[in-house]
């Protein structure tokens, strides 16, 4: 079976898993995360006991994930997107869904960051700063980091340096997109900067490391 073809049944039989927090559509945003991903993302938190999230990069899964919160009883979830049609229609979905008690999206443009590679830039800095203070304050340390923004590339480096101080003991990295050239490096860099070990699992290119404790 070609890669192509297990990648497709892989979304398919993710899709079915999925059905129960499906209850309306939802459009895909730029760089969604894929089925399999998402699924992979959702197994994390439930077998996890993952309580406090945060996601870099939002879209439809941010509204699926504030169901799935929503729907177990506790629990909460952050999410940073710095295009701001997309932050503005998933807090749209949040508020139109009651979900606003367990979810938030925060619209941060991207500026020059000190933790950037090269010219890459990041989320405001002082915004995320700001945003993430008062939330790791209400709900405690973060156990769930989700990377799937901005955009692809080393863009993303900065999230680990950025959310380092605030991870709970033990708590899991997952970084979307693994197979690109991009992320690989900003995986090979985290890995030898934090000592972590990333692991990819299989068709759905979302790699994940347990931080330190």
């Amino acid at each position: 079976m070609d890669d192509l073809l297990s990648r497709e049944l892989a979304d398919i039989a993710a899709l079915h898993r999925l059905a129960p927090l499906m209850s309306e559509y939802l459009p895909n945003t730029a760089h969604e995360l894929r089925p399999a991903a998402l699924a992979a993302v959702v197994d994390e938190v439930l077998l996890g006991s993952r309580t406090v999230l945060v996601e870099c990069g939002s879209g439809a899964s941010s509204v699926i994930l504030a169901r799935l919160l929503a729907r177990r009883g506790f629990g909460h979830l952050l999410s940073v997107e710095h295009d701001e049609r997309t932050a503005a229609f998933v807090a749209s979905q949040l508020r139109r869904e009651g979900l606003g008690h367990v979810a938030r999206v925060v619209h941060a443009p991207l500026s020059p960051h000190p933790a950037a590679l090269g010219s890459a830039h990041w989320y405001d800095p002082g915004l995320v700063h700001d945003e993430v203070s008062y939330y790791v304050e209400r709900y405690g340390l973060v156990d769930l980091l989700l990377v799937d923004g901005p955009l692809l590339g080393d863009a993303r480096y900065p999230a680990l340096p950025v959310f380092r101080g605030v991870l709970a003991p033990g708590a899991a990295v997952l970084v979307d997109d693994a197979e690109q050239p991009g992320e690989q490096t900003v995986l090979v860099r985290w890995a030898e900067e934090f000592s972590l070990r990333f692991r990819t699992t299989p068709r759905t290119f979302l790699a994940t490391a347990a931080a330190l404790d």
